[in-house]
């Protein structure tokens, strides 16, 4: 009797074992994600938007991918709306990737809903400029299955201000010039500050030593020396002082924004910031060291260095010890770049540069003047 359970039991196993045999290869089934979603990307504090401005990317948005224990067939929906409630939204876009940009034009849109506008005359309630509001972005994931699961990040708020409209054209170059213009000295035409809504600005080498500001080419009666703008009212630079009929840089030479503010009466000096290259295709790899690749901005607006490259991945920094996505490919593409094309994007949520040419020493150079990137 024993033996006979025993065989009656060895045939129950053999028929369970051959009926697993004949199933299909194993089902992955999609189960809900518990943690949502995140957003990776910076949001700035305020958006300046515009109907100019419009077809620019405001931000590129990007999130954390979905986690449903599958990888396939997940579906991003990006929703907007001025209730953090949700309770009506706008769907922006939609993707299977785990970024979307949004556009000026979106924002306009929100602007639009919250009764903002660009007209100086109007106000609000309070009776205060009516260019300044609010909305929210939230992200949705699901999966196209018949369970339909579904998961949301937390919404992120986007301060926005609509530029009024002023009469562009509201004050008129200066040029600058003397020995502390370095690459300038005392020739005319100097550096041109253009006009743009009551603020000059140019790029220009500073040295120590005294230069001027003159209202027209050629006549060194027109000059606008430090004694006039304090007169004025103006809060001058610290690395700026009074020379009699100049200005004296007194600062660290190098590069810098000159911006003077006709509106808010000031003159300000910005240093030249460098870039850095970090990544597996550069030397230093991803950590910011003494090998870190520096490129300098030996030329207003143009940086460059000479750099290993290999095959693999990398992207520049603004701040070294800082990582961020500021200076990606994609960023320079939204800028207009024309980038060289040994370079090419990795198709990551970093986007990256993924250099495919020949490993070895090039001379790269970012030409911000003329939106390229070229290696040489």
């Amino acid at each position: 009797m024993k033996k006979l359970l025993l065989k009656s039991l060895a045939i129950i196993i053999l028929i369970t074992f051959y009926s697993c045999e004949e199933e299909n290869a194993p089902i992955f089934v999609a189960q809900p994600d518990v943690d949502g979603i995140i957003f990776t990307n910076s949001f700035a504090s305020n958006y300046l938007i515009s109907e100019a401005t419009k077809e620019n990317i405001g931000d590129r948005l990007i999130w954390e991918s979905a986690d449903f224990g599958v990888t396939t067939n997940v579906t991003y929906e990006i929703q907007g709306s001025i209730d953090p409630t949700f309770s009506t939204f706008t769907i922006i876009g939609t993707t299977n990737e785990n970024n979307f940009p949004v556009t000026i034009s979106n924002f306009l849109d929100f602007a639009k809903e919250l009764g903002l506008d660009a007209d100086p005359s109007t106000t609000d309630s309070a009776g205060l400029a009516n260019n300044v509001g609010q909305f929210f972005v939230r992200i949705k994931a699901n999966v196209g299955t018949t369970d339909n699961l579904t998961t949301y990040s937390e919404f992120e708020t986007i301060n926005i201000t609509w530029l009024e409209d002023i009469p562009t054209n509201t004050c008129n170059s200066l040029y600058v010039l003397g020995e502390g213009i370095t690459d300038i000295g005392w020739n005319f035409p100097g550096i041109e500050l253009t006009c743009d809504t009551n603020v000059l600005k140019a790029k220009a080498r500073l040295g120590n030593a005294n230069f001027r500001f003159f209202t027209t080419v050629g006549d060194w009666d027109s000059g606008l020396d430090y004694n006039y703008f304090e007169n004025e009212g103006y809060t001058i630079d610290a690395n700026l002082e009074n020379a009699g009929d100049n200005f004296s840089f007194i600062g660290t030479p190098g590069i810098y924004t000159i911006t003077i503010d006709d509106a808010n009466k000031t003159i300000q000096l910005e240093a030249s910031s460098s870039l850095w290259a970090v990544g597996d295709a550069v030397p230093g790899g991803w950590s910011f060291s003494g090998d870190t690749v520096e490129f300098i901005e030996n030329t207003p607006d143009i940086w460059s260095a000479s750099i290993e490259l290999n095959n693999n991945i990398f992207r520049f920094f603004q701040t070294f010890g800082t990582y961020d996505t500021n200076n990606n490919f994609q960023y320079y593409i939204d800028q207009g770049f024309t980038i060289d094309s040994n370079f090419e994007s990795d198709g990551g949520p970093d986007a990256n540069f993924n250099f495919i040419g020949t490993a070895g020493s090039y001379n790269l150079t970012i030409n911000a003047v003329e939106k390229t990137i070229t290696l040489n």
